[in-house]
């Protein structure tokens, strides 16, 4: 049996370390702000179910406002898209990315 295939990175020179340890940790917050997105899509679906139940309730809350559920969903559905472009461009680039100096 061969051993699996890996497809191989074409940067266009040679890697350094720093470059590598700098665009893991970039990778690493997409990752974080993805689960965080997911957090809030679930506070969302919550917020829709608490806002039905004061309404059963009679509390109007017109003392200060919060975003609606539909507003939290809207919110978070076009940062998902967003991070998207972001992923797909940082996959897109990394080889270059990876081959040249990151400010800090």
């Amino acid at each position: 049996m061969t051993a699996p295939t890996r497809t191989r990175l074409r940067t266009r020179g040679p890697l350094n370390r720093r470059s590598v340890a700098k665009f893991a940790e970039f990778w690493a917050s997409l990752q974080q702000v993805g689960d965080a997105l997911a957090e809030i899509e679930k506070l969302g679906a919550k917020a829709q179910d608490a806002q039905r139940a004061r309404a059963s309730n009679g509390v109007n809350g017109r003392s200060w406002a919060v975003a609606t559920p539909e507003e939290i969903k809207s919110a978070a559905k076009k940062t998902h898209r967003t991070l998207r472009v972001i992923a797909a461009s940082a996959k897109r680039w990394e080889a270059d990315l990876l081959s040249r100096e990151w400010r800090s």
